[in-house]
């Protein structure tokens, strides 16, 4: 099975639409929507990203994972005689079943390890991240414009701002860095809203942070009201 359909059965799987992988990655939906129809692949950053988003493994999602091949046949086992076969059996099992346990015990533990790589590519956003100079103007009934100053910028950065309308559905869009600032225009939804609650996040490939700037957003054309959250 190729990347894009183990991307698509693993999204299913745990019950997430496109939307929210997409928060969780720190991309659009429309990036999502490529991957799962093979049309974009994502780099190994990104890849990842989704496969802690989805709590899986790389070569689970590549479709590299291959079943393990069932042990070899044991000869059969010589004739015990009748007055070990009391103790023989009980031994078994209680051999068995420490065997079972340790190799339970050693399979958690490699699947919770951390590679060094990764440990350090997740640590380079800081811990916190704040922005200023959040404003908000009507182009439209449809479209509005929008401008914040992130508190973490440079080139290895990407930033999204998130419009959640009153039902819950999210649209997010990328948002350009120039100057010091994020600005642009977004058109969330088909519009007739008038209330928006709006997340803004920086990611650098491994990892994300969000905050919400402002609630209550409503906008018409040349106007825009809202109510600041950071």
């Amino acid at each position: 099975m190729r990347f894009h359909e183990n991307l698509t059965r693993e999204r299913k799987a745990r019950g997430l639409s496109q939307e929210e992988l997409a928060a969780k990655v720190g991309v659009s939906r429309q990036a999502v929507s490529k991957w799962e129809t093979g049309d974009a692949a994502p780099d190994l950053n990104r890849l990842l990203a989704l496969a802690e988003a989805l709590d899986t493994s790389l070569d689970a999602l590549c479709g590299r994972e291959a079943a393990a091949e069932p042990p070899a046949a044991a000869p059969p086992p010589a004739p015990v005689p009748a007055s070990k076969r009391r103790w023989l059996l009980p031994a078994l099992c209680g051999f068995l079943a420490a065997c079972l346990l340790s190799g339970g015990v050693w399979a958690w533990s490699q699947r919770n390890v951390v590679p060094a790589e990764e440990a350090r590519a997740a640590s380079t956003l800081p811990d916190s991240f704040s922005v200023s100079g959040v404003s908000f103007s009507g182009v439209s009934d449809y479209t509005v414009a929008y401008q914040f100053t992130p508190s973490v910028s440079g080139e290895d950065y990407t930033y999204q701002i998130t419009f959640t309308d009153p039902e819950g559905k999210a649209f997010p869009f990328d948002a350009a860095y120039s100057g010091g600032a994020c600005a642009g225009t977004a058109t969330p939804g088909s519009g007739g809203w008038s209330s928006y609650t709006v997340t803004v996040s920086v990611s650098d490939g491994t990892g994300s942070r969000n905050l919400a700037v402002a609630n209550s957003l409503g906008f018409s054309e040349g106007s825009a009201h809202w109510t600041p959250l950071s």
